[in-house]
């Protein structure tokens, strides 16, 4: 109930809170239906974004890595409520192969992460949708990122990115950055990584790649509050046997186009520049004196 309330959704969709409520319950009984890497929770956050921005914003939904269409269900959902197509990009062989120098590809024999794994044919991800889902909503493009990313058609409102190697996620930014639309969000499954996330922080990355400065990215190492109690980045999620689950992932994190998450205080650059070029204290007059 606390996830779903907001003053800033649209009344165009009409979403009175008891819908909201009720979109959440749906996403619950879809989330113990249908597996999905991230919690209904999260996919309420989402949808309650997508219903805060305003239907003149033009511009689909984006969800890269669906695996058995977990998040696809509950998304679809609320692109339809909103009007918006909701386009799915995945392989649908579960993960490529790993890429020369990607991190999470070098140690995939401790993490799982290795190709063909995580994966759900595009049959079963539809048909997940078709059951619990918005099926008309959706559009989908099978294929690998590098593949199918660069022929990306429209502008993006919100993008959800569940992609886990670090060669994948570069492909989405690379290809879908641009056309997510000023104030868009830009949704994060891998917020526990922080050296993953650090690529919204990086100055080197969005200097090179977009001539800008990084937007950042709200909730890294631990998420954003979502009503589950996760303090510590670094507790394991499974426990020790191997099978109790000490503090399962139960957020997510975001970024929104616009912002920026750049340090700018230098106080000895600052220090420096005043003993060259003192500042000027306005309420003295510095008009040279007229001789009479």
């Amino acid at each position: 109930m606390f996830l779903t309330y907001s003053t800033k959704v649209h009344p165009s969709y009409g979403m009175t809170w008891s819908k909201r409520v009720r979109l959440g319950f749906r996403f619950w009984r879809n989330h113990s239906n249908v597996r999905s890497g991230t919690s209904w929770r999260a996919h309420l956050v989402i949808a309650m974004r997508l219903l805060e921005t305003p239907p003149e914003v033009e511009g689909s939904v984006v969800e890269c890595g669906c695996w058995k269409g977990g998040a696809t269900v509950n998304l679809s959902i609320a692109a339809d409520i909103t009007g918006r197509k909701l386009k799915v990009y995945d392989s649908f062989k579960g993960l490529p192969p790993p890429s020369q120098g990607d991190p999470v590809a070098e140690h995939s024999f401790r993490n799982g992460f290795k190709a063909g794994v995580f994966g759900g044919t595009l049959e079963e991800v539809s048909a997940n949708v078709r059951q619990y889902g918005a099926i008309e909503a959706c559009e989908f493009y099978p294929g690998w990122f590098e593949d199918s990313l660069p022929h990306h058609e429209g502008d993006i409102v919100l993008a959800f990115w569940d992609v886990d190697f670090y060669s994948s996620l570069h492909d989405c930014l690379i290809n879908l950055w641009p056309s997510v639309v000023d104030g868009g969000f830009v949704f994060l499954d891998e917020y526990r990584n922080i050296p993953y996330c650090a690529v919204f922080y990086s100055e080197k990355y969005w200097d090179k790649y977009f001539s800008t400065v990084p937007p950042g990215l709200v909730g890294i190492g631990t998420g954003i509050q979502v009503g589950m109690i996760y303090p510590d980045h670094r507790v394991p999620i499974m426990g020790p046997t191997g099978r109790t689950r000490v503090m399962s992932p139960e957020s997510i994190g975001y970024c929104i186009k616009g912002t920026r998450a750049i340090w700018e205080y230098y106080p000895d650059e600052i220090e420096a520049a005043n003993k060259k070029d003192p500042p000027v204290d306005p309420a003295v007059d510095h008009q040279p004196t007229k001789l009479v």
